[in-house]
């Protein structure tokens, strides 16, 4: 897949009112990157043209991989000119595209390298607000391919005048799949099942992303597929009809069931948790009165040595079955195929398969539902619950217990202390703590320190002091990094806010005094030290360039000083648990401390309201949704401050449609004017404590039902226009973890 930019040129002669306008034909384009690119001002005379909807590889632009610009100049009558908004259809992009209007940023589906995402199969709508129109415009589409075809490639290519508003998938959110790639993993190797293809892909050995900052965990398997035959002639798999799609519930078995003429075929794929290397099993069935004349094969595609396949077929009261079993020996003098057939013998038939299942069963026994919940939202549960047993690495020290922000084709499987963060306390609410001490001991043991110390353009900084909690993310070898943006590396104090709740939720629940003990040190003197010290003249803690990594400079936000309260609050507990009556004190007049400066800095007197951050002061941008946090961690279901903020978000933040969800903030960048499923799970978690809202089955009903037309993943974002699945997808600690917390009061 590729990314390109493209800016291409058209002038339409004429527009007839509320007329569609088409955007087939005949665009400009130009590979390479360059920002200035969206100005409609741009000279491109000297860009080429190319043909739109088609892929620029036939174009000439043969074996093009990366980044590409289109530019398309049109009209539009006066009449359309003085519309509220109009609806642009882009078709289908491959992979990734940034789309602006006029020079205005309207859109843009997947995300650009380095956090790369696809966003290949989805069709592009994106609003156009009236503002935007003029006479005469200029659309430039910025796209990315990493590989094979790429660019504008299929209709529809239009703005929609005449009818947009009432067209379904504009107009309103409704339910239905846009995902349609299932990740499974067994915490060490990794793949992925392309739905709509019926093709196997994203086999790593590693569940993390990077080893070491020299080490990125490469693929080692670029496809692999079922084949079925009558006779000598392939049935192509898509030309079948499904039947069924998904995990086999409270498992992470990937089953797909299609139909055929007089026949049924199934396939099953997983990754063990039996064995403890990189291991894929899969079985394809076939069942029917058509069964004798048809036959199977399982294609994987490596050039990679250290890759064993092992294959058996089996034909036995009227089914065809294939077993293929599939692994990688990171050693080379491995026993390779003599192990994948000790394992076929130990496992005759089905057992694997049965096995697997068993072991699922066997580990939801310690698994603790909420009250009251209904039967889909149990559905949900355990599937969230599922995904981040599945994204917790099972290796050796010192990668074993983190947990990854998300799983493979996503390239976010890196442990972010946020996210983790949530996986844990989820984990320790559903039962299992066993995973919870795990990824705790993981950040416990990682190494940090990098940012105690440094220079940004000459000026000095970094934390200060020594501290034992990675301020961004850590390498799979347990070892942290940061980014660098242009106002500075990103540096994320709250994480040793969340750390310390997490620590604290574990005590709480095990009674483990020992290991509180063991640590407790650490804990103190890098942890909640940390924190107490990075509290600044303003009472709170001092100023980031944003929580979500992303904002336009440094500022005091609201989220940041909710999670040190919250952590420095759990610190004072467990000074407790061991009598440490000075830690006692002092976490508690911190804490306290922090709290008057909250509703000394953070309250809007006007709107009776917590404001996201200290420096704006127009609610039109201060408003945000992770500020829900301090909801949750310090003020009451019945305080003021509590009904004004739910009344704010109402105001600033919900979205138009039925379900009434949240943006995280009134504008800005394209993403903030999504819908933020973690911020609506985060506010669910925060109604859950006055369940008489309106909006707690509204907005709980609404993610349920589409994450459970979607496999039971939730991703980042809800598109604003038409519901379909934005930004990360499956996002763990964010979705699956925030899903099952918003069950429960902390």
């Amino acid at each position: 897949m590729k990314i390109l930019k493209i800016t291409c040129c058209l002038i339409l002669c004429c527009s007839v009112a509320l007329s569609d306008v088409s955007l087939m034909g005949k665009w400009l384009f130009r590979t390479g990157d360059d920002s200035s690119w969206a100005n409609p001002d741009l000279n491109d005379s000297l860009w080429q043209g190319i043909l739109v909807p088609s892929y620029w590889e036939v174009q000439g632009y043969k074996n093009y991989d990366g980044y590409g610009w289109y530019r398309y100049h049109f009209s539009l009558d006066s009449t359309t000119c003085k519309n509220d908004s109009v609806a642009l259809i882009l078709g289908k992009i491959d992979d990734v595209d940034e789309t602006f209007f006029n020079g205005e940023k309207v859109g843009a589906s997947g995300s650009f390298p380095p956090d790369y995402v696809t966003g290949r199969d989805k069709i592009r709508r994106y609003i156009v607000p009236g503002h935007l129109l003029r006479n005469e415009n200029v659309l430039a589409v910025r796209v990315f391919d990493s590989g094979k075809d790429g660019g504008i490639y299929r209709p529809p290519l239009k703005i929609l005048i005449s009818d947009y508003k009432s067209a379904p998938d504009v107009k309103k959110p409704k339910l239905y799949g846009s995902w349609f790639q299932i990740p499974f993993t067994n915490g060490i190797s990794t793949a992925s099942y392309d739905v709509q293809n019926c093709v196997f892909n994203n086999f790593y050995p590693h569940v993390y992303r990077k080893f070491d900052e020299r080490t990125p965990t490469k693929q080692v398997i670029s496809s692999a597929r079922a084949i079925l035959f009558r006779g000598e002639e392939e049935i192509q798999l898509k030309s079948l009809t499904q039947t069924d799609a998904g995990y086999i519930e409270n498992t992470g078995i990937v089953k797909h069931e299609l139909s055929g003429e007089n026949f049924t075929l199934t396939q099953y794929a997983f990754c063990p948790f039996s064995i403890d290397k990189p291991a894929w099993i899969f079985f394809v069935v076939l069942e029917g009165k058509d069964v004798g004349n048809l036959s199977l094969n399982f294609e994987v595609n490596t050039q990679n040595l250290q890759v064993n396949i092992g294959k058996w077929a089996y034909y036995a009261n009227g089914t065809k079955w294939l077993m293929a079993l599939v692994s990688f020996d990171s050693d080379e003098r491995a026993e390779g195929y003599s192990s994948l057939t000790k394992f076929k013998n130990e496992h005759p038939g089905f057992s694997a398969l049965f096995e697997e299942i068993d072991w699922w069963k066997k580990w939801h026994r310690a698994t603790v539902l909420p009250n009251n919940i209904t039967a889909n939202e149990k559905r949900l549960y355990y599937q969230s619950l599922c995904l981040i047993k599945m994204a917790q690495c099972r290796e050796e020290f010192p990668a074993r217990g983190q947990i990854v922000s998300s799983l493979p084709p996503s390239n976010l499987n890196s442990t972010w202390v946020r996210d983790q963060a949530y996986s844990i306390s989820a984990l320790l609410k559903a039962g299992h703590s066993e995973e919870a001490l795990a990824a705790l001991q993981f950040i416990m043991n990682g190494r940090c320190g990098k940012y105690k110390r440094f220079n940004w353009q000459g000026n000095p900084t970094g934390v200060g002091q020594d501290y034992a909690v990675s301020v961004f993310r850590y390498l799979g070898n347990g070892v942290e990094e940061s980014e660098q943006t242009d106002n500075g590396v990103i540096i994320e104090i709250e994480g040793l806010g969340l750390t310390l709740w997490n620590l604290r939720q574990y005590v709480e629940k095990t009674e483990d005094i020992k290991f509180l003990n063991y640590y407790w040190r650490k804990i103190s003197n890098q942890i909640a030290d940390v924190l107490k010290n990075s509290v600044d003249e303003t009472g709170l803690i001092g100023s980031n360039i944003g929580p979500w990594g992303r904002e336009l400079e440094k500022k005091h936000y609201l989220y940041s000083s909710a999670c040190a309260y919250n952590g420095l609050v759990s610190a004072s507990l467990m000074a407790r648990f061991l009598n440490d009556q000075k830690r006692i004190a002092e976490y508690e007049d911190t804490a306290n401390a922090l709290r008057m400066n909250i509703d000394k800095n953070m309250i809007d007197t006007d709107e009776n309201s917590l404001k996201g951050n200290l420096e704006d002061k127009n609610p039109y941008i201060y408003m945000d949704a992770s500020s829900v946090e301090a909801l949750n961690w310090i003020y009451t279901s019945q305080d003021n401050i509590t009904k004004g903020t739910f009344a704010a978000y109402d105001k600033y933040l919900s979205m138009k449609s039925a379900h009434r969800g949240y943006r995280r903030t009134p504008g800005g960048e394209w993403m903030d004017k999504q819908e933020w499923i973690f911020g609506n799970l985060r506010i669910l978690a925060a109604l859950q404590r006055n369940p008489i809202s309106p909006r707690i089955q509204d907005v709980r009903k609404w993610i349920v039902d589409q994450s459970l037309n979607n496999y039971g993943l939730i991703p980042q974002y809800y598109d604003e226009n038409h519901s379909g699945y934005q930004g990360t997808v499956p996002r763990i600690g964010l979705g699956s973890g925030a899903y099952i917390l918003s069950f429960w009061s902390d």
